[in-house]
């Protein structure tokens, strides 16, 4: 690997976010648990470091671009556009993860585009080098078999729930899978947009399923929160068990 020194993108007119030393950045990077300081620091060198701000796109889709992004501090979303211009959010991610594997092992265009949640200090890793390090390393190379594993299961459920499934049967299995995260109160509630974008819908369609979801007592709003009311009934909507509530054929988009 060599060594890479290319200034950080920090926004302009705004103090950018502390760098962190790339080797304890490296140390929190999960796909590279096992590996020790002298192979992290190589690759802290090998890496090209920058800062980017809130908002900032970071790759769009079919770029041509191919480095392997390691996220030290900050949250980025994976989305899509339709030719529309509808947004579908397909995942996000925090420091400790990655993305752009995929354009690095295969040489083709970003699959996704990605852009910067939050302020966020990401390590750009180029693809010669990265898979250079799948080739001497054995146990990252097993760690980002099991991530796309994981990936191609995730994303398979995602196209059989936006090809078979109805919006309120697409909504609930949204805010279960939130529920899961971070418990049955949603607090603050999602924003029907973000929903909207999630699912594969519009912010109409999720205001009017919301409503029935509430008046049908699967949900409750307090406060500013939206409560899992009954998570079992809820569940059962989302496997199209429950009858009368997972729509007819103006649910579908």
């Amino acid at each position: 690997m060599t060594m890479r020194t290319d200034p950080p993108a920090a926004a302009p007119g705004r103090r950018p976010r502390e760098m962190p030393a790339p080797l304890l950045a490296l140390r929190h990077i999960h796909l590279l648990d096992g590996l020790a300081d002298p192979e992290l620091a190589e690759i802290a060198q090998a890496a090209r470091w920058h800062h980017w701000r809130r908002g900032r796109t970071i790759v769009r889709h079919s770029d041509a671009g191919r480095d392997l992004i390691l996220i030290a501090s900050g949250r980025v979303r994976v989305t899509l556009l339709s030719p529309g211009g509808r947004e579908l959010r397909l995942r996000e991610l925090g420091a400790g993860e990655l993305f752009g594997e995929i354009a690095a092992i295969d040489g083709g265009p970003r699959s996704a585009s990605v852009v910067a949640l939050e302020d966020s200090v990401l390590g750009h890793l180029a693809p010669q080098d990265f898979l250079q390090l799948l080739q001497r390393h054995w146990p990252v190379c097993e760690a980002l078999l099991l991530r796309l594993a994981g990936a191609v299961r995730e994303l398979t459920g995602r196209c059989y729930e936006l090809g078979a499934l109805s919006v309120p049967q697409r909504l609930a299995a949204e805010l279960l899978r939130r529920a899961e995260a971070g418990g049955p109160r949603l607090d603050p509630a999602p924003h029907h947009p973000d929903l909207a974008a999630c699912i594969g819908s519009s912010r109409e369609q999720v205001s009017r399923t919301l409503a029935r979801l509430v008046r049908s007592g699967l949900l409750r709003r307090d406060g500013t929160a939206l409560c899992l009311s009954d998570p079992r009934r809820l569940r059962r909507l989302a496997q199209g068990l429950a009858e009368g509530l997972a729509g007819g054929a103006d649910d579908t988009n």
